[in-house]
């Protein structure tokens, strides 16, 4: 029997440094040839540490850290990162004037993300280069387009968003780093029709799409993959009725309808953080390995490639 490409999947890292330290150091806990994320690999926040009389703090959620040396400071920017923030020194009231200038806050918050992501790619390519483990990379809808750039432009990742990327001998991978449109009008945002466009078009390109893999960020309508809580409309607090959380689809109408027509091998998901699972959707397998990235913890799909099939999946949490 021959033997399989072992393909480790996460979505969803949302900035967490820990997540994706996890995340590489699985290529040797699954003996995975191929590491893919799917998307939303930037942090959603920045965090201040302010500069202080003889030191420096910064507070996540309620708690507060500080630091007097350059050790300190560092370990201080570490927490930061793994509690999936970007850290910025500043001062209380450079802070207080970049808060009230919107457009030089998103332009500091973007070349912050771009410096964080060449941190995780030089990480990642110290314990990865000499291996035979591939670094796979796509974006997402929280992500920024320029973060293309920068993972191009590596000399060990690959990026996964402009081309169709044979993942081995049998297998092609289609790339869609977008989503549906949300209520939050995030920075990668598409319509249904654009979607299905972009699908339909890059779906021409592979040479035998029932053993290909869809990696595409939003998963499909109406599945166990693209339940979320459905919020008020100031999207600020869960609608319980009966006590609990009220659980609505809001996946891709596209997405279904592609893989339905397309009839992939595989089809690779996240951006719906609570809908862990999988589902076959005809012939094709689809998976949301979900996100926990908040609480440092790594979820995953383990996933073993052959030639006609899929030999064997594993979701993973760590």
């Amino acid at each position: 029997m021959a033997k399989p490409t072992r393909l480790f999947f996460v979505a969803d890292l949302h900035g967490s440094a820990v997540c994706f330290r996890k995340f590489v150091n699985a290529a040797k806990v699954y003996r995975a040839e191929v590491l893919l994320v799917g998307g939303d690999i930037a942090a959603k926040t920045m965090t201040p540490i302010f500069e202080e009389a003889g030191g420096w703090s910064a507070s996540v959620e309620g708690e507060v850290r500080t630091g007097r040396s350059a050790e300190e400071l560092a370990r201080l920017e570490d927490w930061l990162r793994d509690s999936a923030t970007v850290p910025y020194r500043t001062s209380r009231s450079d802070w207080a004037e970049l808060i009230a200038d919107r457009s030089r806050a998103d332009a500091v918050f973007l070349r912050l993300e771009l410096e964080e992501l060449r941190r995780w790619l030089d990480w990642a390519k110290g314990r990865l280069a000499g291996t035979e483990t591939r670094l796979l990379l796509g974006l997402g809808n929280d992500d920024f387009t320029p973060m293309e750039e920068v993972i191009a432009a590596d000399d060990f990742a690959e990026l996964t968003d402009r081309e169709i990327v044979r993942v081995d001998d049998h297998h092609e991978l289609l790339t869609l780093p977008y989503s549906n449109v949300t209520p939050w009008r995030t920075n990668r945002e598409l319509s249904e029709e654009e979607i299905a466009r972009r699908i339909d078009a890059d779906a021409a390109r592979l040479e035998e799409p029932s053993q290909s893999i869809f990696n595409l960020h939003v998963p499909p309508h109406n599945t166990p993959l693209d339940l979320a809580p459905r919020l008020d409309a100031n999207l600020t607090k869960m609608m319980t009725p009966g006590g609990e959380p009220d659980m609505i689809h809001v996946g891709s109408t596209a997405v279904r309808i592609a893989l339905e027509r397309h009839r992939p091998l595989l089809a690779l998901h996240g951006h719906i953080h609570e809908s862990k699972g999988s589902v076959a959707i005809g012939p094709t397998t689809a998976l949301n390995p979900g996100s926990a990235y908040t609480e440092g913890t790594l979820l995953g799909a383990v996933v073993d490639l052959v030639k006609g099939g899929i030999r064997a999946t594993m979701m993973t949490s760590g």
